[in-house]
């Protein structure tokens, strides 16, 4: 969802790339690129950075679908990644797992 959502929030702002970058304290637009193609996600401070930056929460950037309107996951489970670099997969994969815990914890 972050993908997308970065993606989404950048291009309805009409930046590009590096403007966003630059905007983080980047020379380049190298790790835009790779957030919004799913690779890796930021670490918590720069999620800070960006929800400060297109006034959003870091819940609302990580879990819910801005284009949309809906949401996709818990809305607490950003804080507990704090300071961790996790690819997308990774992050849906503990995504997954906890929707799992969940869901057999209402059993």
């Amino acid at each position: 969802m972050f993908s997308r959502n970065l993606k989404y929030l950048r291009q309805k702002n009409g930046l590009e790339q590096i403007d966003l970058a630059h905007k983080l304290g980047r020379k380049s637009a190298s790790s835009i690129s790779e957030w919004e193609k799913g690779k890796y996600t930021p670490k918590m401070s720069t999620l800070n950075k960006l929800a400060e930056i297109f006034n959003v929460s870091i819940d609302e950037l990580m879990n819910e679908d801005l284009e949309n309107g809906t949401s996709s996951e818990p809305k607490t489970l950003a804080a507990h990644l704090e300071g961790q670099d996790y690819t997308q997969e990774e992050l849906d994969k503990i995504l997954e797992f906890a929707e799992m815990v969940r869901k057999s914890r209402d059993k």
